[in-house]
């Protein structure tokens, strides 16, 4: 049996006990990050959140939606708790379409959707593409990658554990797409990465 509203509210996870200081130095990692490609930018101020979602991902999440932007959430996040947390702590619409949220949060990115199933944007506003927000294993094991682009000075390489194991191919067909396209966050154990849609990545 599901948990019954009154229950719900009783047991939401807590969200920024700083909303202000918090969210706004969560908005600078994120900005930051997508700024220079590749590059961690740390992330605090949630303790905890209803798993599977994690507390960077959770933090992400809260400090960029609100009542006017919908929220997308694939099935490992499509939680009554979860669902509960987000509309308490963000007023975000959820959606069960991808093509209808300005933001997407994959609990398994490994098994992230097509990003083309996301709304894309348009060559006059694309601005109205979506920000997906991709939980990573994080960023001191896994696959390489060498990223290029603007916001890189000539390349820098990194490392992902739990991404999309087409992530380089993936990469390349939105790039492709520019003006439109999507843009990554990765939400790491402790840390963002920004992978916009404009950076070249390969695997070595």
């Amino acid at each position: 049996m599901a948990p019954s509203p009154t229950a719900l509210a009783a047991t939401i996870a807590p969200g920024f006990h700083d909303p202000v200081f918090q969210s706004q130095a969560t908005f600078r990692a994120v900005l930051d990050a997508l700024a220079e490609p590749g590059t961690e930018r740390p992330v605090g101020g949630l303790t905890e959140a209803p798993a599977p979602l994690s507390p960077v991902a959770a933090a992400v999440i809260a400090t960029l939606a609100d009542f006017e932007t919908a929220v997308w959430r694939d099935a490992a996040l499509r939680t009554p708790e979860i669902e509960a947390w987000l509309a308490f702590h963000t007023g975000a619409p959820a959606v069960t379409d991808p093509a209808r949220a300005a933001f997407a949060v994959i609990g398994t990115a490994a098994d992230c959707p097509d990003f083309a199933d996301f709304a894309l944007g348009t060559d006059v506003d694309p601005s109205t593409s979506a920000t997906l927000v991709l939980q990573v294993a994080g960023f001191d094991t896994g696959r390489r990658f060498r990223l290029a682009g603007p916001g890189i000075d000539g390349a820098r390489e990194v490392t992902i554990a739990g991404a999309p194991a087409d992530l380089a191919l993936r990469l390349a067909a939105n790039r492709a797409l520019f003006p439109r396209g999507v843009d990554l966050i990765l939400a790491g154990p402790a840390s963002v990465m920004g992978l916009p849609r404009t950076t070249r990545l390969e695997e070595i």
